[in-house]
């Protein structure tokens, strides 16, 4: 009993002396995993701390430390500005495993980027976009590709029609053959593209 006694009360020094020392305080870092976040404006948070999180990072970290068995609810305070951010194991109870398998999955907004043209008469013309293409038929009157919000594109005439020459519309190549802009966060019209026989 006596034993049980002196046990007891040394337990209890022992958690004022770490709690005066501050050794309640937690020691372990919720940190979040970012996969594709390519805009700025993404804002985290968990427990009244809110965490900005800069374009192009893998991984955030909250500066507030949260102790073993501490419960986060990680959520998403502010979307990034042309993107959509979702979260993966955003709650839980901390532990050394836990912490940091949160995740936050952003994607941006992509947007259609149109353009007439006019004078097809024949197939053959191809236009490219960095990786994709597309190939116009006779009488096709527009093109269109599907482009990231706010970022810069150029699209070249790979391949012209048969018997004709096309060209863009202010494009700012001697012979017409590309035309290069940035895509804004709405549907976009592009320079027109005029085809006439050689």
């Amino acid at each position: 009993m006596k034993n049980l006694y002196l046990r007891s009360m040394l337990a209890a020094a022992c958690a004022a002396t770490l709690a005066a020392c501050g050794g309640s305080g937690g020691n372990l870092y919720l940190q979040v995993q970012v996969v594709g976040l390519a805009k700025d404006g993404l804002i985290l948070q968990n427990d009244g701390e809110r965490l900005p999180v800069t374009a192009g990072l893998s991984t955030a970290v909250f500066t507030k430390l949260v102790k073993n068995d501490d419960r986060y609810d990680i959520t998403i305070a502010q979307q990034p500005k042309g993107a959509v951010c979702t979260i993966i194991n955003g709650v839980g109870k901390a532990s050394s495993y836990s912490v940091s398998t949160a995740q936050v999955n952003c994607k941006t907004n992509t947007y259609l980027l149109r353009g007439t043209v006019t004078g097809l008469s024949a197939d053959g013309l191809r236009l490219v976009m960095g990786s994709n293409g597309t190939t116009l038929l006779a009488g096709a009157t527009a093109y269109e590709f599907s482009v990231d919000d706010g970022a810069a594109y150029g699209i070249s005439i790979l391949a012209q029609p048969t018997g004709l020459k096309c060209r863009f519309q202010g494009s700012s190549s001697a012979d017409g053959s590309d035309t290069v802009g940035t895509m804004g966060s709405a549907a976009t019209t592009a320079a027109t593209l005029d085809c006439t026989p050689q």
